[in-house]
């Protein structure tokens, strides 16, 4: 993958005041988000170098130190869950996960994997039916074999295409340069929606596929209605099809740091909308949260040294996917009420182990750590 990028957690908890404090708080959020970035994760072994490294020169020392009955504990905490499977061979619940690692990936629910091919970034269509892939200045649409349906071309390299609609009336987001483009979901009528846009993804507003009517308010107008950031710090919402602007809801700002399917954001929301997963950081380490909206209560739902990607839930709303690159595990934490009771107990934490030798498409196993861009349950 030619270019990796990982979103800080630094996500909105408090309640959005009104209008323009609004648009300057959501700013403040996106572009934490979006400039600063995990950086570039070694490969996996690199990773397993530096690890027996720091464990060796640690059982070293500890020949000299009275602490070698806690040894144990703190190499598991290191190293990543012990517990964790050598190979990916199923998901914990139906579905599919779409990944970005040494090219574009489609995970299927048995595990079997497919590389779409050399891309960059990677997004399913609402059904699953295909994926927009982007290579340089390209953006393509691939079914999910990986075979090219078609292409545009843009100015200037392309990048967090994002893909909204419902049934076939399908609109594809992408930025290209400072310019915000759409493009129909067949690769016809590409245009320039807005100018002058701030380096974050856009967010289409969701629609009631029964109605196939915006949930706007009155008024707003429209079925295909985006969110974005212009380099001015304001938050515009507009109806791609008409260029009529609409409100920008309260709604609309969380969709810009936050995806039901698990786009890049330390914030995901649960398909049922009552829940956000969380990850933050405290002190050393990351915590995976989960929190409901206007409620004071939250849970840690695991916690680890170092940094935790994702998340992303299946989609189901039982489990949810976190990366853990220190360990290059991913981690599947269940977020059933069994679970959110005692977290501890067995059966409601699975982790894969050397997740990065799982997506590398040479021969030599290198391969950046694995993002996860989507889990859905296709409809074909």
């Amino acid at each position: 993958m030619r270019r990796e990028r990982e979103l800080e957690r630094q996500l909105r908890e408090t309640p959005i005041p009104e209008e323009a404090e609004a648009e300057e708080r959501s700013w403040e959020v996106v572009r934490a988000a979006y400039s600063e970035r995990v950086p570039v994760v070694p490969s996996h072994r690199t990773r397993r170098l530096v690890l027996a490294v720091a464990v060796g020169a640690a059982l070293l020392a500890l020949g000299f130190s009275p602490a070698g009955a806690k040894m144990g504990d703190w190499v598991r905490d290191v190293v990543g869950e012990e517990d964790a499977k050598p190979r990916l061979t199923s998901l914990p619940a139906a579905g599919e996960i779409l990944v970005e690692s040494d090219g574009a990936w489609i995970v299927r629910s048995d595990g079997s994997q497919r590389r779409l091919g050399d891309y960059d970034e990677a997004a399913w269509s609402p059904r699953g039916l295909y994926v927009a892939v982007t290579d340089g200045a390209d953006l393509f649409a691939v079914d999910p074999a990986g075979e090219v349906r078609w292409k545009v071309s843009a100015p200037s390299q392309v990048q967090d295409p994002v893909w909204g609609g419902i049934g076939f009336d399908t609109r594809i987001a992408y930025r290209s340069g400072d310019d915000l483009w759409v493009v129909a979901g067949d690769g016809t009528d590409k245009r320039v929606v807005a100018r002058n846009v701030a380096h974050v993804a856009p967010a289409w507003r969701p629609l009631f596929p029964e109605a196939k009517v915006n949930a706007a308010p009155e008024g707003a107008g429209g079925i295909h209605l985006l969110t974005y950031v212009d380099m001015a710090k304001q938050t515009h919402t507009v109806d791609v099809d008409t260029r009529r602007p609409g409100p920008t809801t309260r709604e609309d700002f969380e969709r810009l740091s936050a995806s039901p399917s698990g786009a890049p954001a330390g914030r995901a929301l649960s398909p049922d909308g009552q829940s956000f997963a969380v990850v933050r950081r405290v002190g050393g380490r990351d915590e995976l949260v989960l929190t409901h909206p206007n409620q004071e209560e939250e849970q840690v739902l695991f916690s680890a040294p170092g940094n935790l990607t994702g998340p992303t839930w299946s989609p189901d709303g039982r489990w949810i996917l976190t990366g853990w690159p220190e360990a290059d595990q991913w981690v599947f934490i269940r977020a059933e009420e069994e679970c959110l009771a005692r977290p501890e107990q067995p059966r409601c934490v699975e982790a894969i182990g050397e997740i990065s030798s799982q997506f590398a498409s040479g021969d030599d196993g290198d391969a950046p750590f694995p993002r996860v861009s989507g889990w859905i349950l296709p409809e074909r």
